[in-house]
């Protein structure tokens, strides 16, 4: 069972990482820059074990290609992906995030969907 302070740093990386998910710019960089600075290394112990399990999942599937060309295995995989699979691989670390936090969806998507908009709105 993860101590508060992990399960507290665990759940800070997957803001970070949503905050960038939600934030300006392409969503494959986005996806990338959340997953290598604030997931990648979240150790999935931190988490409970369907959350882990969650976490390793997006994991292997952010990690399919080769290193090539100066690009790690991540980079390399989600330059290849087309951009519904980024999204659909962004609102699995959301999802995790809310899940985490304990929050009902209803409320977490509302509040996205504020972030969203501020973010259009600048």
């Amino acid at each position: 069972m993860p101590s508060n302070n992990q399960g507290s740093a665990a759940l800070q990386r997957l803001r970070s990482a949503s905050e960038v998910l939600v934030g300006p710019g392409a969503v494959k960089q986005r996806l990338c820059d959340a997953y290598v600075r604030y997931i990648r290394d979240i150790d999935q112990g931190q988490l409970p074990p369907e959350m882990g399990e969650i976490l390793r999942q997006l994991g292997d599937a952010l990690s399919t290609a080769s290193a090539a060309g100066g690009l790690g295995a991540v980079e390399a995989t989600i330059r290849k992906m087309s951009e519904m699979e980024a999204s659909r691989q962004a609102v699995r670390i959301i999802e995790l995030f809310v899940a985490l936090s304990g929050r009902q969806p209803a409320e977490a998507s509302s509040a996205l969907q504020r972030q969203l908009r501020l973010v259009g709105d600048e």
